[in-house]
């Protein structure tokens, strides 16, 4: 649009430290046959060590997918960090009378849950659902990361795909969707997915991420808003999120590119 340059904006961080601080969900919580979340029975010492182990191994392996990334080899990431999480979780998680998820906080645990509850209300499915941490879904979220690097833009986005079935409100993976239907100019569903995210903020972010993921998904707003030629409500996104980063320069180069495409239609 406008003056034919390509803009881009950066991939968005990783921020794999957040979920790695989450402990893991110990009481696995289900929903009973009558919809009522329910704490599944305790582990015993020799099980609960067993898990805990499994899922240092796993925490350790998002770091080491992390670390590979920054060092510019996604290759290796996704050989040696995702793709092993992915193969033992879904061994480890497979079932099909069971409905995992990976969790962040405990609203999103909730959120998840009542849903599992509301498909049994309705007849719809006699599923039960447990909440996981998020390792899982994080190693898809970083293998789609990896593949963007190199540039496989289709495969990323059924990675992020993975990671938003069990995420579904995410919005750290919906902003990351969002981003991959940039590449592909679907811009409907660019806006749909940034604006999925900032609905879903509140409920499915950590407080101390929440200033930061909302910035992010307002800009990827923006930015899709621009492409549809819808100016003035692109302005007001990228404002918004100035007023969380004031000196972000992605949306203050986004609010330049705005004031030149209103000159040319002049």
């Amino acid at each position: 649009m406008g003056d034919g340059k390509i803009r881009h904006i950066p991939l968005y961080s990783l921020a794999f430290a957040a979920a790695l601080l989450l402990p893991v969900v110990p009481w696995a919580p289900a929903v009973a046959n009558d919809g009522v979340p329910v704490d599944t029975p305790a582990k015993n010492d020799d099980q609960a060590s067993a898990e805990d182990a499994w899922q240092k191994l796993q925490n350790e392996r998002l770091r080491l997918g992390d670390e590979l990334l920054k060092q510019g080899q996604p290759e290796a990431a996704i050989r040696d960090a995702f793709d092993p999480i992915i193969q033992e979780s879904e061994a480890k998680y497979r079932s099909d009378d069971t409905i995992y998820f990976c969790v962040r906080t405990q609203s999103e645990t909730l959120l998840y849950l009542l849903g599992v509850a509301a498909s049994h209300d309705k007849g719809e499915s006699g599923k039960n659902g447990v909440a996981l941490a998020p390792s899982w879904a994080y190693a898809y979220y970083g293998k789609a990361y990896a593949l963007i690097e190199l540039n496989r833009f289709e495969e990323a986005g059924q990675s992020l795909d993975h990671a938003l079935k069990l995420s579904p409100n995410n919005p750290q993976f919906l902003t990351e969707r969002g981003f991959v239907y940039r590449a592909s100019r679907e811009w409907d569903k660019m806006l749909e997915s940034h604006r999925a995210a900032l609905a879903n903020i509140e409920v499915a972010t950590p407080d101390n991420l929440q200033k930061t993921e909302r910035a992010r998904a307002l800009r990827g707003e923006g930015y899709a808003l621009i492409e549809l030629g819808q100016l003035d409500e692109a302005e007001r996104s990228f404002k918004k999120s100035l007023k969380i980063e004031p000196r972000n320069k992605i949306a203050l180069d986004e609010l330049d590119y705005i004031k030149r495409l209103r000159q040319q239609k002049q």
